[in-house]
């Protein structure tokens, strides 16, 4: 079994979604932070709804069916276009 680092409140321990990584631009390292862990907590359905809502540039990489799936909002998002 995976544990992360990243805990969830809501469950009083580790994150236990599909998320391997959750990356955020921002005008400053501090809200990318804060925007990241929020997102990776929320998981991918909600994160990613979460991060369509607040207009983010974000990076989501998931764990499915033992592949690598990115999803990205924003610039992300273009650069996911090309591949």
């Amino acid at each position: 079994m995976r544990l992360a680092h990243t805990m969830d409140a809501r469950r009083g321990g580790p994150v236990r979604n599909s998320l391997a990584s959750v990356t955020v631009l921002a005008a400053d390292c501090m809200s990318a932070d804060a925007w990241a862990t929020a997102l990776l907590v929320a998981g991918p359905a909600a994160g990613l709804a979460l991060a369509q809502r607040a207009g983010l540039e974000a990076l989501f990489v998931e764990r499915r069916g033992g592949r690598w799936i990115e999803t990205g909002l924003g610039r992300f998002g273009s650069a996911m276009d090309d591949e």
